[in-house]
């Protein structure tokens, strides 16, 4: 059976100090991962103690002390009967749902699960009595402080280097770019099913011939077309709703400029907008065509709204002013904000549109 520590520890060990520290980028040059151990024996000795960092897929606190645990019990004798003193309580109870009963499905759902099918085979091939026992964290715990120290000090520690890639021993692992994929594997394939689909989305001819790509909120598209479920909805009528949204997005709405590229044998490419007889009829020509009446006019609409959106924000700023007080100016400037010119329209305007 494969190792995933190169330490054996001698039969006397007789409990394990275990814990794990996480620095996310937000706080640290790039996020990192650090574990260590401490073994102990009946006499309450330090029979040996080791830390490292991990590899940093998948960063997160949980996963530093799941692999404390894990490097820890691989480390032991067979048939060891060791008690495992952790800070970590969802460590304990993480252990009852997936260790300590028979294996369940859900567990692929998890994050971690590679590493906690992992644990169940060397609990299972070395015959381990494992009873995990909660400290209280940051108290007046000598042994539990020492192995804190030692976690925080792996991150520091030029001489240390994280395993290019872990032997892991669960008995299926899912790869993707030679990685193993150590979170719901349900969610990880749709997510690049969907990132793929917007990719194309996003390269189709349509977008690169008038403008870049880059002008566009990509993940705002996203989120509007797969997490709306009024959006999505086929009740009462959201699907033909969806449809226009999308053919909007798509600029393939019926305009007398769209029909002529698609059937130029049936509408004459020289033929204008039938209103105004002036301009070619596009999406764009709609917003300003002077012979849509003024009920049907998309702009009117649109100004409509757009005041409404003004004022509205505007009475929620005003309104919170004794929580944070605004300057005297604050309405003024706030009202002469290019955002809200619509006539025409500025850049800005369009892109709050």
């Amino acid at each position: 059976m494969p190792r995933i520590s190169d330490i054996q520890l001698p039969s006397s060990v007789y409990t394990l100090y275990i814990d794990g520290s996480f620095l996310p980028s937000s706080s640290h040059p790039v996020s990192s991962m650090a574990y260590a151990w401490t073994a102990i024996d009946s006499d309450g000795f330090i029979l040996e103690s080791h830390y490292n960092i991990i590899s940093s897929i998948f960063p997160s606190a949980l996963r530093s002390e799941v692999f404390a645990l894990l490097h820890g019990l691989d480390s032991l004798p067979l048939n060891s009967k060791i008690t495992v003193a952790t800070d970590c309580a969802q460590l304990l109870s993480l252990w009852s749902s997936y260790v300590n009963a028979p294996f369940i499905p859900r567990m692929l759902k998890e994050f971690n699960h590679l590493l906690w099918s992992s644990i169940r085979a060397i609990k299972s091939h070395k015959n381990l009595d494992v009873t995990l026992i909660k400290v209280p964290a940051h108290a007046d715990d000598t042994l539990n402080n020492h192995v804190d120290a030692l976690a925080k000090a792996a991150h520091t520690d030029s001489h240390l280097s994280s395993r290019p890639s872990l032997e892991l021993l669960a008995p299926c692992i899912l790869q993707f770019n030679s990685l193993p994929v150590d979170m719901n594997i349900q969610k990880f394939i749709r997510d690049i099913f969907d990132a793929k689909t917007l990719l194309t989305l996003a390269l189709l001819p349509r977008f690169n011939s008038s403008s870049s790509t880059s002008d566009i909120d990509w993940a705002c598209t996203k989120f509007c077309l797969i997490n709306d479920k009024q959006f999505v909805s086929h009740q009462n009528g959201r699907s033909e709703f969806c449809g226009f949204c999308i053919k909007l997005l798509l600029d393939m709405l019926p305009m007398l400029t769209t029909l002529q590229r698609r059937k130029p044998h049936f509408y004459n490419p020289s033929w204008l907008c039938p209103q105004c007889n002036s301009f070619p009829e596009t999406l764009d020509h709609l917003w300003t065509c002077p012979y849509i009446l003024p009920e049907f006019s998309p702009l009117n609409t649109f100004k409509t709204l757009l005041l409404a959106l003004r004022t509205n924000y505007l009475d929620k700023f005003l309104s919170a002013s004794f929580l944070i007080p605004l300057p005297d100016s604050f309405a003024t400037e706030f009202m002469a904000l290019d955002c809200w010119d619509c006539d025409p329209p500025s850049f800005s305007c369009l892109r709050l549109a």
